[in-house]
């Protein structure tokens, strides 16, 4: 059964079939040509997610901490996680340990 490992010591069972964890990032090129491909034909619902999987990359995220881990190939993973930044005075947004107008 394949799982994946966060570093926050999660552990995403990727077995499990569709999930709310499991996304696929699609380019817009791709969705222009599906949308095309509706307009000139009907697709079925096979044909549909054959073409929409082509070039899509599969992201998993992590529930707990909010991670993005993007499916690289091969086994290999680029991790990603949302920078959070705090409001210290008015006008002033704390950035990586300083202060910077915004």
């Amino acid at each position: 059964m394949p799982k994946f490992a966060c570093v926050c010591g999660h552990v995403i069972n990727l077995s499990s079939g569709t999930s709310e964890f499991e996304l696929s990032l699609v380019a817009e090129q791709k969705i222009d040509e599906i949308g095309c491909a509706l307009s000139d034909r009907w697709l079925s619902e096979d044909e549909f997610y054959e073409t929409i999987d082509q070039g899509a990359v599969t992201i998993y995220r992590c529930q707990p901490c909010g991670r993005l881990h993007v499916d690289q190939g091969d086994g290999k993973f680029t991790s990603y996680i949302k920078e959070v930044n705090e409001q210290v005075g008015p006008g002033k947004v704390h950035l990586a340990g300083m202060a910077k107008d915004s």
